[in-house]
């Protein structure tokens, strides 16, 4: 039997955060599979394009004695099928994945008769990792060797990997001792694209372990629309409520790292990479520099406003102070008996256009709740449109410039109970405005007056 929400016509969801709990399994140490749906009070799945596997927890509420009988040890296996099928095309949308228990936590016995405790569960190959370390010579791109480390190491069925190898340049490298997701995360350190923009290597809900870089993530399509407004036009139970509701913001709070102090300090927009050859003991004096340029914005907009003489950065632009972070690599050019493929070569030249990317990836963060959406993932892109606060004195241009445009899904936990809910992070590193044109001086006197862009 399936459980379902009650936000249901007929066999479609009402809203977009209706869903069917089709299937939850348990197999138990022995082989046994038991299903365990109707113990289930809610489901958290997060993903992040920073974690390399999706995890999750699930409450159980056990007036069986489930525990007991199946004699529960932390070391059994979820299936988990989750679906809905769309109001508005008909088309039934799903969320099927296998999990393994890392931990059972939170045992309690708050009344007679029934006990509750949380699965902490991981993806497999998470699991895996656990089992084995590295310590081999590997050569190539490192997309190549990190594709390989899944497939033969952590055990991930080619089906299942979306991984881009056109890493830059190949290397030769001995992995020090290190488990297989370790080993991806030292490799990624030193893994840019041909421009320099940084990797990121992640799992998600969908099914897919990735390996993309941000210029992948900006050069995909925007995925949907979400509009932050307060007042809903649509009659609920029709398609028009449903389409309405699927794309509204429910929730937003914005973490914005606005300050251009700390991001020129962490070299967002200007930088000098220093290296030293300790093979031939020679040392890059000058250095490679680094001034913001070629940056792919997920916006048409840079992240400052461009201005020749900044007082506080001693009369020079923003973008032009390299000597104020400085990098410092050794590489050994004679490591393997020539002058190439050495680990370090990708760094000396990309180190700090990758730390741009990084330091302005987050320049504005939203936090938002939004309906349950099975299509939606880490790593797409998404646009959001934002009210004014004083949008209803301002009905001629209701949109804040500022805020709105498109962003870069970070993380989604996927929250399972009386609905389906996304709690989403997204992220921009430009604006949908140009910094320039926000505020002008006026010659005649010393105030500021404000320019609706």
């Amino acid at each position: 039997m399936t459980r379902n929400t009650t936000r249901l016509i007929g066999t479609a969801g009402a809203t977009p955060g209706s869903y069917i709990l089709s299937e939850c399994t348990l197999t138990a140490s022995d082989g046994a599979i038991i299903d365990i749906k109707s113990l289930i009070t809610e489901i958290t799945i997060t993903e992040s394009i920073y974690t390399s596997s999706i995890d999750a927890e699930m409450v159980i509420m056990d007036g069986v004695n489930l525990f007991e009988s199946v004699k529960l040890n932390g070391d059994e296996k979820i299936n988990l099928l989750i679906k809905r099928q769309e109001l508005d095309t008909k088309e039934t949308e799903k969320h099927q994945h296998t999990f393994y228990i890392s931990e059972i936590i939170d045992f309690a016995r708050k009344r007679n008769g029934s006990s509750s405790y949380v699965f902490r569960l991981l993806s497999k190959h998470a699991y895996v990792n656990n089992t084995k370390t590295l310590d081999q010579f590997k050569e190539g791109t490192i997309g190549s060797i990190i594709q390989n480390i899944c497939t033969s190491d952590l055990r991930i069925l080619p089906k299942d990997l979306d991984v881009n190898t056109s890493t830059y340049k190949n290397i030769k490298c001995i992995i020090p001792k290190l488990r297989p997701l370790a080993a991806i995360r030292w490799l990624n350190s030193n893994a840019f694209t041909t421009t320099g923009a940084p990797f990121y290597f992640y799992e998600t809900l969908k099914g897919k372990v990735k390996y993309k870089s941000y210029e992948d993530f900006v050069d995909g399509d925007v995925v949907a629309t979400y509009i932050h407004s307060p007042v809903l036009k649509s009659t609920i139970g029709s398609k028009e409520f449903f389409t309405e509701t699927s794309r509204r913001i429910n929730k937003l709070s914005s973490d914005l790292n606005l300050s251009k102090y700390i991001a020129s300090g962490e070299g967002a927009f200007a930088s000098t990479t220093r290296s030293i050859d300790i093979a031939t003991k020679t040392y890059n004096v000058k250095g490679q520099k680094y001034n913001y340029k070629g940056v792919k914005k997920l916006n048409a907009f840079d992240p400052f406003p461009k201005r020749n003489n900044n007082d506080q950065y001693g009369g020079q632009p923003i973008d032009k102070i390299a000597s104020g972070k400085n990098y410092f690599i050794s590489s050994n050019s004679l490591a393997y008996g020539d002058n190439q493929f050495n680990f370090q070569d990708p760094s000396i030249e990309s180190m700090g256009k990758c730390q741009a990317y990084l330091s302005t990836e987050d320049t504005m963060v939203h936090d938002i709740v939004i309906p349950g959406n099975f299509n939606l993932e880490s790593g797409q892109v998404i646009k959001i449109q934002v009210n004014k606060t004083s949008a209803a004195d301002n009905e001629s241009s209701p949109i804040d410039k500022m805020q709105s445009g498109k962003y870069l899904v970070a993380s989604i936990i996927h929250k399972f109970a009386d609905e389906y809910t996304l709690q989403v992070e997204i992220k921009s590193n430009s604006f949908n405005s140009d910094l320039n044109d926000i505020l002008k001086l006026d010659g005649t006197n010393d105030s500021t007056e404000v320019i609706e862009t």
